[in-house]
């Protein structure tokens, strides 16, 4: 079996991991957001997953450590890169990706038809994403696809990852100039003041 970063090897252990790490950021955030009180059920809690998964990828792109990251397509076909390498990803499970997550998209395609010669050309790159039922990330696995069938799947060693750092920006907002805080006792100044009759 292959291993990523023997396809290209851009594809690193440490950063397919790192990826997997803002998807889990942001499923985690719509899990904690999830609330049936208000109507929520298992397809808006889908739906704000997987955008939240796309914004936190859009929001590190390029960022301090994470400048071999871009976004292709920020639409509904959402496509994210590793240093060139286009790739999608998706929840369900890794070994049956679906109708959908298998196809080629315009960017893939140009590319394939670009590189006939090379031994990677006709592989598509993806993450697959495993949730437990109430819909936190249990797993992520890279998973490459040939003919719409997974060549590889991968599990992302996710357990001993070094936690996630994002910096997303070194600037930092003016400070206040703020006065003197008044020190004492309010009440004792109160009892002062009628005492000296300058109530």
């Amino acid at each position: 079996m292959m291993l990523p970063w023997e396809y290209h090897p851009e594809l690193t252990k440490e950063r397919l991991v790192k990826v997997a790490q803002l998807l889990a950021l942001g499923r985690g955030s719509a899990v904690d957001r999830f609330d049936p009180t208000i109507g929520d059920d298992n397809w808006t809690l889908g739906v704000c997953a997987y955008n939240y998964g796309c914004f936190q990828i859009t929001r590190a792109a390029g960022t301090p450590g994470f400048e071999w990251l871009s976004v292709i397509d920020a639409g509904k076909h959402f496509q994210f890169s590793i240093e060139g390498i286009p790739m999608r990803f998706w929840r369900g499970d890794p070994a049956e990706p679906t109708a959908k997550i298998s196809l080629a998209t315009p960017f893939e395609q140009l590319l394939l038809d670009l590189e006939p010669g090379v031994p990677t050309a006709g592989i598509l790159f993806r993450i697959g994403v495993t949730t437990d039922l109430d819909g936190a990330l249990l797993g992520a696995s890279f998973v490459a696809l040939r003919n719409d069938q997974p060549e590889i799947v991968w599990p992302l060693p996710l357990a001993e990852a070094e936690p996630l750092i994002v910096q997303l920006d070194d600037a930092r907002p003016e400070g206040v100039e703020l006065s003197s805080p008044l020190v004492g006792d309010p009440q004792g100044e109160d009892e002062i003041a009628a005492s000296s009759g300058k109530v």
